[in-house]
């Protein structure tokens, strides 16, 4: 009976976390009962010119493919890959760098992380070239889909500022980092539905 009844209760569980889960897009103060966004450890890389998002076991793996092969000697920890200058010089393109042979670009313009210091899981913004520091917007996403309300530090990368908006399609609260930012502040702090970079 005991036992019968515990699997009643975890398919309960179960039904109750999909329902949740379904019913977060329809209301905001919906809250999942599981985890959101990329498994724990999981790096990932949104390539902004075909709009598509690859992630991988390790850190090393996704800068890689953020860099079309260019830096393949990473960091393995995240947070000492923020701290890292020679990494940080390694990983900013040359001015005007645009990689020809890549359908993606090639050039990291950001690397967001899901909690604050730079740990957990990695969010990098692959561009098509650096940014041109013209005043105007270059590149951006307008749903943070898995990484909605979940980044909690900043790596500007190539030239670019990263704008973090509260509200899809760049609207409601916004906050402009010009500077790597191991905490994006309380304003912003797991708020972030929309990026973009200049």
């Amino acid at each position: 009976m005991s036992s019968a009844r515990n699997v009643r209760r975890a398919a309960i569980v179960i039904a109750s976390a999909g329902l949740a889960i379904a019913s977060t897009a329809a209301s905001a103060s919906a809250s999942p009962t599981t985890p959101r966004g990329p498994k724990a450890g999981a790096h990932c890389v949104a390539h902004v010119s075909t709009h598509t998002t690859t992630c991988y076991d390790t850190f090393r793996e996704a800068i890689a493919d953020a860099t079309d092969g260019r830096v393949t000697d990473a960091p393995a920890v995240p947070g000492k890959a923020a701290r890292d200058k020679a990494f940080v010089a390694e990983l900013n393109a040359p001015a005007g760098a645009r990689v020809a042979a890549s359908a993606d670009g090639g050039v990291v313009g950001a690397v967001f992380y899901w909690d604050w210091n730079y740990g957990g899981a990695s969010w990098t913004m692959e561009i098509p070239e650096r940014c041109k520091d013209n005043g105007t917007w270059d590149w951006g996403y307008t749903d943070l889909s898995g990484w909605n309300d979940a980044i909690s530090s900043v790596l500007p990368a190539n030239n670019c500022w990263v704008a973090l908006y509260s509200d899809i399609y760049y609207n409601g609260t916004n906050q402009l980092y010009t500077n790597a930012t191991p905490y994006v502040g309380d304003a912003m702090n797991d708020r972030a539905s929309s990026v973009q970079l200049t």
